[in-house]
């Protein structure tokens, strides 16, 4: 069997999606597998976004039903259309329903944050819009948000988006703010492979959106390995 040790369901929320498949399995050890979904985001779209709530909730009941080890409910942006405590009554009463433990992209990067004591962060992402979403949850969940840049992209872009474009910006953004403790990466975009080197050269901790709900998704399962490589969130907690 492939997932011998884990299977971890997995809601993606590009209608096409590239970026997250190949980042997971760069990074989990052997006997890890991805069970994928993938939703309706097309663009940050209210209409994308509704849909695939319905989409996840479908697929979280088939993903109990093929037994996966966890189901992670991919997309901050589709996580939070529920609102903060609805998104938390939601995965719980999904837990409930389907038998199966029930995490969020959202939970999974607020964790890890919090593991590595992030205070005050610096914030770049992929789109143009929406920034002020973006800044909101993470001052509502207590963190310090001393600059944030967008990139333009589309979410069509996600996956052909150079790593040296995404490691430009976070170390422009970071001379601008030099008492960031951590850099933060939402979104599976370009990120995977610059966690290193950022926390390397920057002397900071580097959180992406990949990296955290791997980590999560692991650790809930009780696959206990310090993995190498992708910064010290995998290697040290």
């Amino acid at each position: 069997m492939y997932g011998y040790r884990a299977r971890i369901g997995y809601t993606s929320p590009p209608y096409l999606t590239e970026a997250f498949p190949y980042e997971f399995y760069e990074v989990v050890p052997e006997g890890v597998t991805l069970v994928l979904t993938t939703l309706a985001v097309k663009q940050l779209a209210e209409k994308d976004v509704v849909r695939s709530v319905e989409m996840t909730l479908e697929a979280a009941r088939e993903m109990g039903q093929a037994n996966v080890d966890i189901v992670v409910f991919g997309g901050v942006p589709v996580n939070l259309s529920l609102g903060y405590d609805g998104l938390e009554e939601t995965m719980r009463k999904t837990e409930e329903e389907i038998g199966v433990p029930v995490t969020s992209s959202l939970t999974a990067q607020v964790n890890a944050l919090r593991t590595v004591d992030a205070r005050k962060l610096i914030l770049v992402h992929p789109f143009s819009d929406p920034e002020g979403f973006h800044a909101e949850y993470v001052t509502h969940y207590g963190f310090q948000l001393l600059g944030l840049k967008g990139a333009g992209k589309t979410v069509a872009d996600l996956g052909t988006t150079s790593q040296d474009e995404v490691k430009g910006m976070a170390e422009a953004l970071f001379r601008e703010h030099p008492d960031a403790d951590t850099v933060y990466l939402p979104a599976p975009w370009g990120s995977i492979g610059i966690i290193e080197p950022l926390e390397r050269d920057l002397g900071v901790s580097v959180i992406t959106a990949t990296q955290a709900i791997i980590w999560e998704a692991l650790r809930r399962c009780d696959v206990t390995d310090r993995i190498n490589g992708y910064g010290r969130l995998l290697r040290e907690f």
